[in-house]
């Protein structure tokens, strides 16, 4: 098991968020992802309407590979770049948890126009 480790951290800050997709990359890809988060990638520029901060709500992408345990949340803040991140060391809970979510499809599609009026 993995975990992201912040040296003399004076407290933990955690944002409430929302899936508002899963990718799944392959495994190579996705390594290189995850070492690379800085670089740009079509998968983020594609789905950038998808992800926002809204009313202290973080709305993302979950990012993985075939075969992983682990993610990356990502919001790009309209960037084709993973500006803001978070490791997510077990992803089967977060997909698990969205699709049981599919009741609620209006709901989220109302906050992506709503993330996107914002823009």
């Amino acid at each position: 098991m993995k975990a992201v480790f912040f040296r003399k951290e004076p407290e933990v800050k955690a944002n409430e968020f929302c899936v508002e997709k899963v990718i799944t990359l392959p495994a190579k890809e996705y390594e290189a992802f995850t070492r690379n988060l800085l670089h740009d990638y079509d998968f983020i520029r594609d789905n950038v309407d998808l992800m926002c901060e809204k009313d202290g709500v973080w709305h993302c992408l979950l990012v993985t590979g075939e075969g992983m345990d682990d993610g990356v949340l990502v919001e790009s803040e309209g960037s084709s770049y993973a500006r803001y991140s978070s490791f997510v060391p077990s992803v089967s809970a977060l997909i698990t948890q969205e699709n049981s979510m599919d009741c609620a499809e209006e709901m989220i599609d109302q906050e992506e126009k709503n993330c996107q009026q914002m823009a």
